[in-house]
């Protein structure tokens, strides 16, 4: 299952992803990431480091690893780690910047795919993420926010 939302940001591809290479950045504009523990200031593939997260229930330390990395373009992190019964289990989270007039389009893709989570789950999930109403800022948000000046 993959959730996909899409936001025009009024700021280039370059300053957006000024605020996204630097994984030690990732708690300002993702609700959902406490921390951040990267030894790293620009994210690289194959780059590993600790992030606590939280959505809506406890905190959970993981693992990230940077999948893929086009500056400019494109960032893919995998998440997996505490959270997970398997090592074979994670989730894949992946932002796309294209330049757009006035700024640059921001495509924010969510894959459970891998997850561990049951069918049902994965079901409930779609369909809340299609008809339900937002509650909090996604990580999209955030950055869109940050990235205009306006999270400052």
């Amino acid at each position: 299952m993959i959730l996909r939302e899409q936001s025009h940001v009024k700021a280039t591809a370059e300053q957006i992803w000024a605020i996204l290479r630097d994984p030690r950045r990732m708690s300002e504009w993702n609700p959902h990431c406490l921390r951040c523990d990267a030894g790293e200031d620009t994210m690289r593939v194959g780059l590993r480091f600790k992030a606590t997260m939280r959505f809506g229930g406890p905190a959970h330390r993981l693992d990230c690893e940077v999948i893929g990395c086009e500056p400019e373009q494109i960032l893919t992190l995998r998440f997996s780690g505490e959270a997970s019964s398997s090592r074979d289990e994670y989730v894949e989270e992946t932002y796309m910047l294209q330049p757009a007039e006035g700024g640059a389009k921001v495509v924010h893709k969510v894959d459970f795919s891998h997850s561990g989570l049951p069918w049902f789950l994965k079901v409930l999930l779609k369909g809340i993420h299609l008809v339900g109403q937002p509650q909090g800022k996604s990580p999209l948000d955030g950055l869109k926010e940050l990235a205009e000046g306006s999270g400052r």
